[in-house]
């Protein structure tokens, strides 16, 4: 269980809590477990390290939904390189065979972690992954947000419709590396101008020339870039101060840890 009970929460910082969660204090959502960030309230669940495991846990969740019968669609995300997990497969197989709603997006990033696409994945794209499970899907610009919303939204009504998961694959690139200590590595396993390439297609550019075209002022893009930067740096100050006073202790690791707690001295039923 993820409880929402940080200070942040509660002056409506959601950015706040994002960063709360990366510097562990107790009033992140998390309450500092973890520097993975999700927020159960908001329907958020907390990612693990082995991003592979999670199709399975997001799959549960579709059962859950289809057992209570509720309108819900759960979605999760891996990168190219969780398609050789083999939680991955188990939970689209599952999911297919119980007609789940649940999407499965794989973003196609060139690279996983040291290793490029064309050598781990020689097709090169991922559409054979919703053909061997017999289920509907689609590729996408992963570039793109109006692309990618557009690709989500037909995937979730379809899941609504009972016809069972979809499996997207969204095409882009991880600009940098998986994480800081493989930035280097990225770097020089690709050429530059795939870099540059792909940085000219950054997916906020693009949907600012997008709002451009549509008749938005760039001095109105430029007040909501300033407000942001503002809602930014005052969630960071507020991450900060909360590092101050609110880093959890040693019992925090005891809480929340079965969803019905065991009396004190009684057994532990898992």
């Amino acid at each position: 269980m993820i409880r929402n009970a940080g200070a942040c929460c509660e002056m409506g910082m959601p950015v706040a809590d994002t960063l709360c969660s990366y510097l562990g204090t107790s009033d992140a959502p998390s309450q500092g477990r973890d520097a993975h960030v999700g927020d159960f309230s908001r329907r958020v669940l907390q990612p693990i390290s082995n991003i592979g495991s999670m199709p399975a846990v997001t799959a549960g969740v579709a059962l859950g939904f289809k057992l209570r019968g509720e309108p819900g669609v759960a979605l999760t995300w891996v990168g190219d390189g969780s398609v050789k997990h083999g939680g991955t497969h188990e939970a689209m197989g599952f999911a297919a065979a119980q007609r789940l709603p649940v999407i499965f997006i794989v973003q196609n990033n060139q690279i996983a972690l040291g290793t490029e696409v064309r050598v781990h994945h020689p097709a090169g794209q991922f559409g054979t992954l919703r053909q061997a499970y017999g289920v509907s899907g689609w590729s996408f610009d992963g570039n793109n947000v109006l692309d990618a919303y557009a690709a989500t939204k037909i995937a979730a009504d379809r899941c609504r419709g009972g016809t069972g998961p979809v499996i997207l694959d969204a095409e882009t690139f991880r600009m940098g590396g998986h994480a800081t200590h493989d930035e280097g590595e990225a770097r020089s396993m690709i050429a530059g101008e795939v870099f540059e390439r792909w940085g000219a297609r950054d997916p906020i550019g693009l949907y600012e020339e997008h709002l451009k075209n549509s008749g938005v002022a760039a001095e109105e893009l430029e007040l909501i870039e300033d407000t942001i930067i503002a809602e930014v740096d005052r969630a960071a100050e507020a991450a900060l101060q909360s590092k101050q006073g609110n880093m959890p202790g040693r019992a925090i690791a005891l809480q929340d840890v079965y969803a019905n707690p065991p009396s004190p001295g009684g057994p532990v039923v898992a």
